[in-house]
């Protein structure tokens, strides 16, 4: 694939732990991580379509069925709730 040379400024620490970890080179390691990005923004695109097309045929899901998908996806992608804990595992109505 072609590549394009840019300008980015990121945290000296993570420039310095990278290095101390064996990255020689930065340019891939951010590249990785842009690839991973990029994907993730794709996926959390694609979701929206395919939930916006159910609420058009099934009508909206309930706030609180929502909003327990919305913390299933987040652990998913290993995004943590305010508290800085994983959020309910149990759906909403479970018993």
């Amino acid at each position: 694939m072609a590549k394009r040379k840019i300008t980015v400024t990121v945290d000296e620490e993570l420039v310095e732990t990278a290095h101390a970890l064996g990255a020689d080179s930065l340019s891939s390691v951010v590249n990785r991580a842009l690839e991973r990005e990029v994907d993730r923004r794709a996926r959390h695109a694609a979701l929206g379509r395919l939930l916006a097309e159910w609420d058009a045929a099934h009508g909206p899901v309930e706030d609180d069925t929502a909003a327990w998908a919305a913390t299933q996806f987040d652990r998913l992608d290993g995004v943590k709730d305010d508290a800085g804990e994983d959020g309910p595992s149990a759906q909403p109505g479970a018993a």
